[in-house]
Parts: C-alpha cells; sequence; structure tokens
C-alpha cells in the first residue's frame, strides 16, 4: 500500500507517492506503508508544480529536488494531525519550504471535523484546515480557517525565479557530499 496523490486532468494522470513516512509518537506510517522514491512535476498552463503530500513538508531537500526539477509551485495537500502547537508548526513549515526552494507552497489541508460536525475515527488523522499559500520568499499570501472553503490564488512562476535569483538560495547550496 501507499499513499499516493492523484493528478488527473488536462491529458494527465499520474500520482506521487509520498517519500517521507510519519514516525513518531508511537505510530509509524512505514509499518503498513511503502515508501516512493521519485519527485513528481506536471505542467499545467505553462507552470511547473511539484507534488509533496504532509510529513514531506518538514524535509527542505524534496522542496529544493522539486525546485531544480523546475517547479516554480508546490502542491502539498496533507491531513495535519491536531495537538497543542501543529498549528503554529503547519505555518513555519510551509513558509520555510517556499523560503528554502524559492517556491509557492500552495498548503491544503482537510477542514477540521470539530467545525463541520463530522463524526471520524477518534484514531484517525483528521486536519486541521487553515489551508495557506506561502510566497517565494516565505510570506503567506493567502489563509483560510478551520472549515472547508474554496482558496483561488493566482500564482507567478517569474516570482520564483526572480526570488531565486535575489536570495541564491539553489545556487549557493553546499555539494551534497558535505
Amino acid at each position: 500500500m501507499r499513499n499516493t496523490v492523484l493528478l488527473t486532468g488536462l491529458g494527465h494522470h499520474l500520482g506521487y507517492h509520498k517519500i517521507h513516512l510519519y514516525g513518531a509518537f508511537g505510530y509509524r506510517e512505514s509499518d503498513t506503508v511503502a515508501p516512493g522514491t521519485d519527485c513528481v512535476t506536471v505542467t499545467v498552463d505553462n507552470l511547473v508544480l511539484g507534488v509533496a503530500t504532509c510529513y514531506d513538508v518538514r524535509f527542505p531537500a524534496l522542496f529544493q529536488r522539486l525546485a531544480d526539477a523546475g517547479a516554480s509551485a508546490v502542491l502539498l495537500p496533507t491531513s495535519w494531525g491536531a495537538s497543542e502547537g501543529k498549528a503554529e508548526q503547519w505555518e513555519v513549515l510551509v513558509r520555510a519550504r517556499a523560503l528554502d526552494s524559492g517556491s509557492w507552497v500552495l498548503g491544503c489541508d482537510q477542514a477540521d471535523p470539530k467545525v463541520t460536525g463530522t463524526q471520524v475515527n477518534p484514531d484517525a488523522p483528521t486536519g486541521i484546515g487553515r489551508s495557506l499559500v506561502a510566497d517565494p520568499l516565505g510570506a503567506v499570501t493567502h489563509r483560510m480557517g478551520t472549515g472547508p472553503d474554496l482558496l483561488i490564488a493566482e500564482v507567478d512562476a517569474a516570482t520564483a525565479i526572480r526570488s531565486r535569483e535575489r536570495t541564491g538560495v539553489l545556487a549557493n547550496r553546499a555539494p551534497a557530499t558535505l
């Protein structure tokens, strides 16, 4: 079994298999889920989108690899677990990955079931809502609350290119051997 983000439409049908499997607080996703190995990008209206999911947000190298592969933005669907401090971690991590890679990060978390009144398995990850968009310099340009909603954001590839030139975030990395 794999944790997979499916991308379909506009002539595409492909999947991203989650690379970084969650393993903390007594839960090991790798007990039941096989990790992916490949970065995935897709081009939509001349914008190259990278794909990551959930726990992947804690690993900056993946976002930098996606940027190296041409991604100007990264789609990041999640089921971000709720507990003390998790909402703050979610925002910090989304913003940091945008800044680390010079990419837009489109952090999409499922709505908090407490807000919607939805009954869920108490052991299942449920999401906290709070979807957000961070620009390539790490600033939040759009954010949502904890409930279901629709967010439409304009993402400009040229902004990613300019931010990478200004910060040198990709060009100045030390060789991987260090």
